[in-house]
């Protein structure tokens, strides 16, 4: 399971790095940027030893920056080449070579970088893109430790004298529609 959220969670960053590349200023000065940002955040990623949990959150906060702030004309690149580094550093801790998760994460940056824009206003697919990576890859990156939190919490609350209910399914939905309307709302506004 955990290396079938590895791949899933590699899909989504390289889905939220293609859409930040394609925002950014097409010329060389902006190349430069996405790759050093690709390979100083890779580097430091592997020093780190990612997890899933933390890269999970660092690229759902990138997401969510541009989703908020929209199209970044001036850092989309180096957000985009974060966004591969981070993605590309979780696959060589989950076994892939890093010859393999660099090489790959490299081309999908640059087929992303040369595809053809759309008019402005014209491609929602983009911005799909980056509300599945924002609300997706947190979770996923967070699920395996939400899943060890809620299990020691029912093994530590066996011999409780207490027992604790779990929040209510409306609630939880609620919560969940109240986000996903704000980001649809927030999109809506902007176009």
């Amino acid at each position: 399971m955990l290396s079938f959220a590895v791949s899933l969670m590699w899909l989504l960053a390289m889905l939220a790095a293609a859409a930040l590349v394609h925002d950014a200023a097409r010329s060389a000065r902006a190349l430069l940027p996405m790759g050093l940002a690709f390979l100083v955040t890779s580097a430091v990623a592997l020093w780190f030893s990612p997890q899933p949990n933390w890269v999970g959150v660092l690229i759902g906060i990138i997401a969510i920056w541009r989703l908020v702030g929209g199209p970044f004309a001036r850092v989309g690149g180096l957000l985009g080449g974060v966004c591969a580094g981070l993605a590309a550093a979780l696959q060589v801790a989950g076994g892939v070579p890093l010859g393999v998760a660099g090489g790959l994460a490299a081309g999908a940056l640059v087929i992303a970088a040369a595809l053809p824009r759309a008019p402005a206003g014209r491609d929602m697919t983009r911005e799909i893109m980056v509300i599945v990576a924002a609300l997706a890859i947190p979770v996923i990156g967070l699920a395996a430790d939400l899943v060890y939190g809620w299990h020691s919490a029912a093994v530590l609350n066996r011999g409780a004298a207490v027992a604790t209910t779990s929040p209510p399914l409306w609630a939880i939905g609620i919560v969940a529609l109240a986000l996903v309307a704000g980001l649809i709302r927030g999109l809506w506004a902007r176009r």
